[in-house]
């Protein structure tokens, strides 16, 4: 089984078999809770096309918008329920987004930079709280602990980075003489497969498919 975590890169955004209803911001259906309800990613997106390619089953939690600390979360969530052996498949995305419980709504609630105009929790995140070079660290000790994680509970595992060639350097530059772990692709093929997209054509989707399988 794959089991895929991400963003709208691992979602599918973009792709012709997604509803008209996605892109309409207007539609109650795009915002918790009912996101959390309608939101079905893309059977046209990479992980959809592995699970073809290898026979199996996919479980794909890519979310619009979503956070590396969803994206953390989530993954937590599964594997500790998870009895079957597994290939984790965790693309991180860009480390300015995150999250907070919302205790009066009853759900988690993205903050991301887009919604400081009309998000007072996002606006007070930004304005007091971010700090670039701290959310990278963090996502350092993310892609550790997911490594660690995995190789305890003998599940196969690829991570990898798409967001830009810009920004993997810089996370790249701030992790040390340890570097990151075997299992975290920390080269730019995978940019170039999606010709530097953060929602890849299908043509991008079936490309960066078989890259990954090449690498597990």
């Amino acid at each position: 089984m794959i089991v895929a975590f991400g963003c709208s890169f691992t979602f599918g955004e973009e792709l012709d078999d997604l509803p008209e209803w996605y892109g309409d911001m207007e539609d109650k259906r795009n915002f918790m809770p009912h996101k959390e309800v309608y939101d079905t990613p893309s059977k046209k997106s990479y992980p959809s096309i592995m699970g073809n390619i290898l026979n199996c089953d996919v479980e794909n939690y890519g979310w619009r918008g979503g956070s590396n600390d969803r994206i953390f979360r989530k993954f937590f969530d599964n594997i500790l329920l998870n009895d079957k052996p597994s290939t984790y498949v965790v693309q991180w995305t860009f480390p300015h987004r995150t999250e907070i419980y919302s205790t009066k709504n009853g759900y988690y609630e993205g903050i991301v930079p887009v919604n400081v105009s009309w998000h007072e929790d996002s606006k007070i995140f930004y304005e007091r709280y971010f700090d670039e070079n701290e959310e990278k660290d963090k996502l350092i000790r993310y892609i550790w602990t997911i490594h660690s994680v995995c190789k305890e509970l003998g599940h196969k595992l690829v991570q990898f980075f798409p967001i830009s060639v810009e920004e993997l350097i810089l996370l790249k530059a701030r992790v040390g003489e340890k570097g990151l772990p075997d299992t975290f692709i920390d080269d730019d093929e995978i940019i170039k497969k999606v010709d530097n997209m953060v929602h890849p054509t299908e043509d991008g989707h079936k490309k960066l498919a078989e890259y990954l399988i090449g690498r597990l």
